[in-house]
């Protein structure tokens, strides 16, 4: 699933302030620098996480399966090998690399375990990964004012261990964190949101709904979506080595 990233390739980078401060967090347990070790990266996007990777590995493949982030991250971090790959189905020959990356990518797939799996098979013995992930209750502010048929299904932290395990992946440590981020708008959120492309490609709401949706949110007589008080928007998080 792609959902609309591609088609936001070329903002992505000035709305996508969350998916910065999640790599920097998640960055903070890479490895030290290898002359030997090789790193393939999934879900890469135009690179906020691959910066952090470039330069610690022998080898590094940074992919995604939207062709124009590729091109994104190929015009930004030209050192690093690009490749457009499905996370989901990689494709790529058992003991191919020694560390597999991902940040802000899982929490999209529909089947964690098969995904993990397919990854592990491409890990060389003794090889490790690490990724960081959007978990509940992310978004819960949002989450209240949508019909449960456009909620998105955040799983937990336990949840997120559990499919690690069933996958055949160690787990060594994990660690969560909760980041409050105060936006002027309710509308501001929403094109923060759609500005990276992080909207499932599903039927839009009824117009009796949308309605509804803006009576709630237009607060104390508020008649401008752009005047709406503050909305503070949760996010939260869990990597995992």
């Amino acid at each position: 699933m792609m959902l609309k990233f591609d088609g936001k390739a070329a903002s992505y980078n000035s709305h996508a302030h969350i998916q910065r401060d999640t790599a920097d967090w998640v960055a903070e347990w890479l490895p030290q620098p290898s002359t030997s070790d090789t790193c393939l990266e999934f879900g890469a996007g135009t690179g906020h996480f691959t910066r952090h990777l470039s330069g610690r590995f022998a080898h590094l493949e940074a992919s995604d399966i939207a062709p124009h982030m590729v091109e994104e991250g190929e015009r930004d971090l030209p050192a690093v090998h690009w490749t457009q790959r499905d996370a989901w189905g990689p494709g790529k020959d058992a003991d191919f690399c020694s560390f597999i990356a991902s940040c802000s990518l899982l929490q999209w797939a529909a089947d964690p375990v098969t995904v993990l799996r397919a990854w592990r098979t491409l890990l060389q013995p003794g090889g490790r990964s690490l990724s960081g992930i959007y978990i509940d209750p992310s978004l819960p502010e949002l989450g209240s004012l949508l019909p449960s048929s456009h909620q998105f299904p955040w799983r937990t932290a336990d949840d997120w261990r559990t499919h690690f395990t069933d996958a055949g992946f160690s787990i060594n440590r994990s660690e969560t964190k909760t980041c409050n981020y105060v936006y002027p708008s309710v509308h501001t959120l929403f094109r923060r949101l759609h500005g990276t492309g992080a909207t499932l490609p599903q039927r839009p709401l009824p117009g009796e709904q949308i309605r509804e949706l803006w009576g709630v949110l237009k607060l104390n007589g508020a008649v401008d979506r752009d005047k709406i008080p503050d909305i503070r928007g949760r996010f939260c998080f869990i990597k995992g080595a």
